[in-house]
């Protein structure tokens, strides 16, 4: 029965094929005999053989197109239709699993319509297809990928596919494919359609893709020799399919989202090398991946590319991409290229994301960190040259570029402010990249004539340059530099215009070397003008000139401080930790000093002619110079003279300003020097090594913190003859405690009056002084003491007329004893004392002089003149309460005279007001009043004489004015108290009849 059916199958089939039944028979009869098949009739139309060797025959078919893959049939039956005289071999649940392309190909049901067959299994067979009622392939990812290049390869690939599809000889219909991978949506293509067309002279090969209303179709002639032709149109065509072919290469899922119409024709000789082409881009949308990872989005690209006799010509190029309108023409054959693209805008950061990194990779980096902003117009590219040229990264000699810029911000570096192209050009020529400004702006000033330029791109030590101008106010120039660079101004006080060059270079742009740049900048102020530079000084009409090269700066300026012509030269260095050198040449004002608060000098006025040099090394400080003090004025109470003619030269260093230490300073001048160091600020420690002045000749030293201050002074000559004491008293003070040691072996004091052996010791508390104490000897070996403590002040001398000379409160007395005593002085309240003179002259006392003048006592006069008057005793007790002394009746006693005086002195304004009387023959006078009953008749009770001569004296001991009553010489004193009290009787009658008078008038 077996063998009948067979023999009946091959009466059919000789029917149909008769020159290929050698062939047919053996496809049966293998299986026949091997004993792996079964026939089964369904019916008279179809009869089914079922055979182990198909499936095997399948997957090794299979295995040439997907090698080393895992394939599993479910089985695979051939069967014949009587109906359709077609065999069919039906193959079912095909899995392939292929590692390489990480993919599973899932086939549900696989059907090959033959009418030979199963002949197709061992060459090309005509009259059959394939056809798949549905496909599943699901990618999977893998760790290796393939790499294919499709842009390299492209072509070669095509026409491999495209060979190896006309061999298959058989057309296959795909009517449902659905393509999944983790992660993503399923893609459904509806539709997939292959046909083969064999022909005499050529091969076709129609290939169809449908889905929606997307559609790709290509033809395909396969001419002699292996020629082949390309007919490809597409409509609205969706690339989604590559972002599932990630396993092919990596590139190929960033360009899954594209949209593309057009037609292409394109023909390929046999050794896979294109001879003609005709591409027609009709539209592409979509976004495309660029160089940085931003995702670039073409609005609309249509271009016609024509490929014939080895010239590519480009037509109707237009592309918007992102923002940007690109225009191009132009042709590239296989030696030169000439392209010319015009672009209508682009920002400059935009423009990093078409730069290929690999293409002056630290070019790059630098204009896409520090070009930030802007717009670039008019864009005009030129690609002309060779062609093996062109895509040489180091070699930009084929571009040409150029473009108008606007508003483009430039970072040259970390250090430095955007500057602002407001308007300008770029140009790229002959691998020479420049740009062109006449409007720029750098936080707020305006630059012209900006260039920035690199003059060879081939030379990977190029060196980028920037340079220009700019005239603008100083207050922009202030604005836009680093205030840490330059001595801190207020902006609202500055003033001047200046201009400005500069020149940037910028290193390392081109190779892998650190990147780092040198800058020169020179600026030129006119007519400059601040006002409180360093919050104290004023300088004005001056001209400035700066430079800033690389990490060094360099101010020189003239103009005029205080008054005075000043110059100033500042040199800076940036790098090595922020060093200054200072060099000045003017006049500096005590209010600039004390406004420093390096040191303090309050009681100063006037101007010092300085010449100063200090230089700054982080936290430490240098400074030396010399100043001439000649117009320094010192408003110290006691000074005679309040300037000195002097030269201080000096030199001293600190960290902050509240230690300022000396190393050497000294004071030079006309019968002035001096030498010191120590430290100032805060505290003052001053070692005075020598003060050599006029008559003094001494070492001294100084300490003084917020709430006390030591003075220690020792050595040979101390000259205090133009110190005015009294004055020095005055001054008040904000030391709490005072402490005062001077031993000196020679102190001369007012009125030239010489002392020696001096010893000084004084301790104050705020103005409570409860330890002074002073002692000497005049050069008669005569000594003083003077202590005041306590109990009060005490003075005594055994030379009075030296010690009031020393003091200059009284030189008209010679010689005697002194002995003064007050008790201790309390703010606002009276306090009295008691001044006592014994065995002392009065000589040359020019107010008594004019006294006794006037009194017509010539001979005591000349005495006075002479050798003086003697008298023995003088006791005044007196009163003291803010600076004013009230002197109760005082009697100085002598033989020839007796003077009595009383009335009050002002300290404050040396202003005295004194009475009294002078009675001549003092000591007759004297016994007579000191004689009973009869002394006080003739005295009148209340003088100490018969004859009293009475006087006035109000003023100064310059400016005064003196009254003598000559009456009273005439007038014994009996006569003058009776004269007093009937004038006073008369006085209170008169008094009373006016109050009589009074009251009769109310009545």
């Amino acid at each position: 029965m077996v063998l009948w059916i067979i023999l009946l199958y091959i009466n059919l089939v000789l029917i149909y094929a008769k020159k290929k039944i050698v062939k047919l028979f053996f496809v049966l009869i293998i299986p026949v005999m091997c004993g792996i098949s079964y026939l089964y009739i369904h019916d008279k139309d179809v009869i089914e053989i079922n055979a182990k060797f198909l499936n095997f025959c399948i997957k090794h078919k299979l295995t040439t197109i997907f090698p080393d893959s895992e394939i599993d049939i479910g089985g695979t039956t051939l069967a014949w239709q009587n109906k359709s005289e077609n065999f069919v071999l039906s193959s079912r649940d095909i899995t392939i699993k292929s590692p390489k392309l990480g993919a599973t190909i899932t086939i549900p049901k696989f059907l090959l319509y033959s009418k030979i067959g199963i002949l197709f299994l061992w060459g090309n067979c005509d009259f059959s297809y394939i056809d798949i009622p549905k496909v599943h392939v699901k990618f999977y990812n893998i760790q290796k990928k393939i790499e294919i290049s499709p842009v390299k390869s492209s072509v070669q690939i095509l026409k491999d596919i495209m060979l190896k599809a006309i061999k298959l000889d058989m057309a296959v219909f795909i009517r449902n494919a659905v393509i999944a991978k983790s992660g993503k949506e399923d893609l459904v293509i509806k539709q997939l359609n292959v046909k083969v067309d064999r022909g005499y002279d050529k091969n076709t090969i129609d290939f169809n893709v449908e889905n929606d209303n997307s559609f790709i179709s290509m033809t395909v002639h396969e001419h002699y020799k292996g020629i082949m032709s390309f007919e490809i149109s597409y409509g609205n065509f969706n690339t989604k399919i590559l972002g599932y072919l990630g396993n092919l290469n990596d590139q190929l899922p960033l360009y899954e989202n594209l949209n593309f119409s057009g037609d292409v024709i394109l023909k390929v000789n046999e050794y896979g090398e294109i001879t003609y082409s005709d591409i027609n881009v009709q539209s592409i949308k979509g976004n495309i991946p660029c160089v940085s990872s931003h995702k670039c989005y073409i609005h609309d690209f249509r271009t016609r590319l024509v490929y014939q006799n080895d010239v590519l010509s480009v037509k109707n190029f237009s592309l918007l991409l992102d923002q940007s309108k690109i225009v191009a023409t132009g042709a590239v054959d296989n030696e030169n290229v000439n392209l010319n693209f015009n672009i209508d805008v682009i920002s400059p950061r935009t423009l990093c994301n078409y730069w290929f990194v690999n293409l002056y990779p630290d070019l790059n980096h630098w204009y896409c960190t520090n070009v930030i902003e802007g717009k670039m117009s008019d864009i005009r590219l030129q690609i002309k040259g060779k062609r093996d040229e062109i895509f040489v990264h180091d070699d930009l000699s084929s571009y040409n570029v150029s473009a108008d810029i606007e508003n483009v911000s430039i970072k040259f570096n970390d250090d430095f402010d955007p500057v602002r192209i407001v308007h300008g050009k770029l140009y790229l020529r002959d691998n020479q990249f420049f740009i062109t400004s006449d409007n720029s702006n750098f936080k707020g000033m305006i630059v012209q004539g900006g260039v920035l330029k690199i003059e060879n791109l081939k030379n990977v030590n190029a060196v980028m340059s920037i340079s220009g101008s700019s005239v603008g106010s100083i207050k922009q120039l202030y604005g836009a530099v680093n205030k840490e660079q330059f001595i801190p101004l207020d902006d609202n006080k500055i003033f001047g215009d200046c201009h400005t060059s500069f020149d940037f270079k910028i290193f390392n742009l081109l190779n892998d070397n650190v990147v780092n740049y040198e800058s020169y900048i020179h600026t030129q102020i006119k007519s400059f003008k601040a006002d409180g530079v360093l919050d104290t000084f004023d300088v004005y009409d001056a001209n400035v000139d700066i430079t800033l090269h690389g990490n060094d700066v360099k101010i020189d300026t003239q103009g005029y401080m205080n008054g005075y012509p000043m110059f100033l030269k500042v040199d800076r260095n940036l790098r090595d930790n922020y060093k200054f050198h200072y060099e000045f040449a003017g006049y500096i004002s005590t209010k600039n000093v004390n406004k420093l608060e390096i040191f303090r000098c309050e009681n100063c006025s006037g101007v010092m002619k300085s010449n100063l040099q200090w230089d700054i090394n982080g936290n430490n400080t240098i400074i030396s110079g010399d100043i001439d003090i000649s117009q320094l004025k010192l408003h110290i109470n006691g000074l005679p003279n309040n300037s000195f003619d002097g030269l201080v030269k000096f030199s001293a260093s600190f960290k902050d300003k509240n230690e300022v230490k000396i190393d050497n300073a000294s004071i030079i001048g006309e019968g002035v020097d001096i030498e010191l160091n120590g430290k100032v600020g805060n505290n003052v420690e001053l070692l005075l090594n020598k003060i050599r002045l006029k008559n003094t000749d001494i070492k001294a030293e100084l300490k003084r913190d917020s709430d006390s201050i030591t003075v220690k002074i020792f050595g040979k000559s101390l000259d205090l003859s133009t110190i005015d004491f009294f004055e020095a008293m005055k001054g008040q003070s904000q030391i709490k405690q005072t402490k005062v040691d001077v031993n000196v072996d020679r102190v001369i004091m007012k009125n030239n009056v010489v002392t020696s052996n001096i010893d000084f010791n004084l301790d104050c508390y705020g103005n409570v002084c409860p330890n002074v104490k002073l002692t000497g000897n005049f050069l008669d070996n005569s000594n003083f003491n003077v202590e005041y403590g306590p109990i009060g002040l005490e003075i005594s001398t055994n030379n009075a007329g030296e010690l009031l000379r020393a003091m200059d409160i009284l030189k008209v007395v010679n010689k005697g004893n002194l002995s003064f005593y007050m008790y201790p002085v309390k703010t606002s309240e009276v306090t009295s004392g008691m001044f006592s003179l014994t065995n002392f002259h009065i000589v040359n006392a020019s107010i008594l002089a004019q006294i006794l003048t006037l009194s017509s006592l010539k001979g005591v006069v000349n005495t006075l003149n002479g050798k003086g008057i003697y008298f023995n005793t003088l006791n005044v007790p007196f009163t003291y309460q803010d600076d004013l002394i009230n002197i109760n009746e005082s009697w100085a006693e002598g033989s020839e005279l007796g003077i009595s005086l009383g009335g009050e002195i002002d300290l404050s304004t040396k202003m005295f007001n004194i009475k009294g009387q002078i009675i001549p023959a003092y000591v007759i006078n004297k016994i007579i009043w000191q004689t009973p009953i009869i002394g006080k008749l003739l005295t009148g009770g209340q003088s100490r004489g018969v004859i009293a001569i009475d006087y006035k004296v109000k003023g100064t001991d310059k400016d005064h004015d003196l009254s003598v009553n000559l009456m009273s010489i005439l007038t014994p004193n009996l006569l003058k108290r009776g004269l007093k009290v009937f004038d006073s009787k008369l006085i209170k009658k008169e008094h009373v009849k006016k109050k009589s008078n009074k009251v009769d008038e109310i009545k």
